[in-house]
């Protein structure tokens, strides 16, 4: 056996991402002890000692293709490689990635991904006649499985899992002890924003979160999950907070996980903040910046979440208002569906090492 090979959004120092590739790293190593692990990454000497893996640079194609011709099984997953929202190239990145591996390593599979509908006709085209040719696909949502059904993807079955992340186990190191002493005792609210169009946006989280937190007698932490493009959104929001605090770092998702177990409610404009928050029954108030955080609702069973287009604050500070309000109930609700959803996302490591037998 030469082992596994692993492609996705990694070596960008996008914590959501990075939470994604510890989890599997880390599953796949419980089912199958002393496997090979290859990585696709941005970045492969951090990512070779963050994970005890080998890290392959993504954009140098003969190492790419080495490392196909090495590897037994190969994963193109998690995270929504396969949309094109952000940019038309990129899904033909993954979609040929995958292609190739098809050709050789042994077996291949779509692992614990989200979709959502392509607004191109030639990438959905792209979508169902790589994905209808590799062994196994599983999702990490209902919404993705119903997506990728539409597209015409029908061989091997799609296996709703869930997000790699819910495996993963929170690690209060002396440096996360430290940064929560930072905070201080009281109502801390947490607040993971990005950068978003012309800062519109922002002006209205911060407003909403002032008013929230005013009336609340709350104090905001606010946590950036990709450095360091979200810093730079996280101090011009808490510029607008009295006594916020920003998360400086830098942390690895196990610790930021920690972190956000800490607090007593999250607001996010990131997918994995949330569910860091979500895992360890922080009751969360979701913007909806693209199609997955709705989808993420769902999956926990919460009303849909606010839309980033015309974001109200007085809208967005009533949520916060509700969700303060009933964090005790919210609390046993989300640990009890994230138990289930912790379940359901172990479901794609266990199915991928079946692949090697």
């Amino acid at each position: 056996m030469s082992g596994v090979l692993l492609s996705g959004y990694y070596g960008f120092d996008n914590l959501g991402d990075e939470a994604v590739l510890a989890a599997t790293v880390a599953a796949l190593r419980r089912q199958r002890p002393g496997l090979e692990i290859r990585v696709l990454s941005a970045s492969p000497d951090a990512t070779s000692r963050a994970y005890g893996v080998t890290g392959v640079p993504r954009a140098e194609a003969r190492a790419v293709v080495r490392a196909l011709r090495a590897s037994d099984l190969f994963l193109s997953g998690g995270g929504s490689l396969f949309q094109d929202a952000t940019s038309w190239r990129s899904p033909w990145y993954y979609l040929g990635v995958l292609a190739a591996a098809r050709l050789w390593c042994r077996r291949t599979a779509v692992y614990a991904q989200g979709f959502e509908p392509a607004r191109h006709t030639s990438v959905r085209e792209g979508i169902r006649g790589v994905l209808n040719g590799v062994d196994l696909v599983t999702v990490r949502d209902a919404a993705s499985a119903q997506v990728l059904a539409q597209a015409g993807v029908r061989r091997p079955r799609t296996v709703v899992s869930a997000d790699p992340s819910f495996l993963l186990d929170p690690d209060p190191t002396p440096a996360v002890e430290r940064e929560r002493a930072r905070w201080g005792s009281g109502a801390l609210f947490g607040l993971a924003v990005r950068p978003w169009g012309d800062g519109r946006v922002l002006d209205t989280v911060a407003a909403a979160a002032r008013d929230a937190g005013g009336r609340l007698g709350a104090r905001w932490v606010l946590l950036p999950m990709q450095r360091p493009r979200d810093v730079e959104a996280a101090d011009a929001v808490a510029a607008r907070l009295d006594g916020a605090t920003v998360v400086r770092g830098p942390f690895g998702p196990r610790e930021m996980l920690a972190l956000a177990g800490g607090l007593d409610l999250l607001v996010g404009m990131r997918l994995h903040a949330l569910i860091f928050a979500a895992a360890q029954g922080v009751p969360i108030v979701p913007v909806a910046y693209d199609r997955k955080v709705a989808a993420l609702a769902q999956e926990l069973g919460d009303e849909a979440p606010l839309p980033v287009e015309g974001l109200d604050a007085r809208a967005l500070a009533a949520r916060i208002d509700a969700a303060a309000a009933d964090r005790p109930a919210r609390r046993d609700r989300l640990r009890r569906v994230a138990a289930a959803l912790r379940e359901r996302a172990a479901l794609s490591p266990a199915l991928a090492v079946e692949l090697l037998s």
